[in-house]
Order: C-alpha cells, then structure tokens, then sequence
C-alpha cells in the first residue's frame, strides 16, 4: 500500500470522518522537520486516530526525510497504555471523540490497561537480599553503575526466582560477577 501523506491534523481527521469504517488500514506518510515538505506530525495523527477508535503502529522509514506508520482499528481486545488513556479522555474532554472512538474506548479492558513494562513500577530487591549485597562492596559498586535497564532485568530475574534456594545461587553468581566487573547474561 502506497502511503498517504496529509499536510495537516485537520486533513488527517477529514479521512477518518470519511473512511474510518470503511478501510481495515491505512499507512500514513510522515516529512521530518527539517524537509521543508509541509506534514501533520506523529503526535497529532495519533490523537487524530484514537478519536475514531484507530491505532498506531511502528514507525518505518521511507527514506532519509520521511517515513511511514500503519494505522489500524483498535481490535476489542487490545491493550491500552495508561498515555492513550489520559490522551483519549483529553479528546472526550475536549468534545473531539467521534462516536466510533468513543464505542472502541467503551469496550475496552481494565485488564488490558497500563499493562505495558515501562508503565509498571520498578521491581526493588528485597531489603534482606539488599543487605546481603551491600556487604560485597565492590560488587555493590559495580552494579550501582549499571544501566537502569540492565538492573531492572537483574532484580527481576533475581526476585523472581521460585524457591529460596535458587534466589540464593543467583544471589552468589551475581555477587561473584560484579566483584569481576563483569555482567551476567
């Protein structure tokens, strides 16, 4: 499919109006900033889009001033970010729902909503494990400087763990590899 470009929201929201029951997909087409090409921008689209129940999807470059993104309807059952939440109650808020975005927001989930990782509270470690780590200082030291991401994955595998006994060895092994300077995988 051939994207479509549109110069503005405004026209974004016309097709919509016009097409939004009618197409199972549409892939819009993006200028970047700096192309001098006059272009809605992904923000809007996406308000635009959650207005008449339709989502987003990835971003696809084109060439190195444009690029694309697929939107579609929201299926019943898809997941809502806690973002597209506050942006569709802004919409509603603001009188800009159209009535099919208004069903689709209507219909979905509280199980299906703000279920996405980066929406979810950071894991800790347990205060004893804590302890029990702080005392290898270097080791202490060296995951402290880790990358957020890299320790999120870490606490998690770390706390996760089924039996006591198996937190304690994966305890041990990731007090062994940072005293090392070294990541465990």
């Amino acid at each position: 499919m051939k994207p479509k470009f549109f110069k503005t929201a405004a026209d974004f929201r016309k097709w919509l109006e016009e097409n939004h029951d009618k197409y199972s997909e549409l892939i819009v087409g993006y200028y970047k900033t700096g192309s001098g090409k006059p272009s809605m921008n992904w923000p809007d689209s996406v308000d635009q889009a959650l207005s008449f129940g339709w989502i987003d999807g990835h971003l696809k470059p084109i060439d190195a001033i444009s690029y694309t993104r697929r939107f579609t309807p929201r299926k019943p059952n898809s997941i809502w970010s806690n973002v597209n939440i506050k942006k569709a109650e802004k919409l509603i808020q603001g009188g800009l729902m159209h009535e099919s975005g208004m069903e689709v927001y209507r219909l979905r989930k509280e199980d299906k909503s703000g279920i996405y990782a980066f929406e979810k509270p950071l894991e800790v470690l347990d205060k004893e494990i804590e302890k029990q780590f702080k005392v290898h200082k270097k080791a202490w030291d060296f995951f402290e400087k880790q990358a957020p991401s890299y320790k999120k994955v870490i606490i998690h595998w770390l706390m996760h763990a089924k039996q006591e006994k198996t937190q304690h060895t994966r305890l041990e092994k990731l007090i062994l590899a940072c005293e090392e300077g070294k990541r465990i995988r």
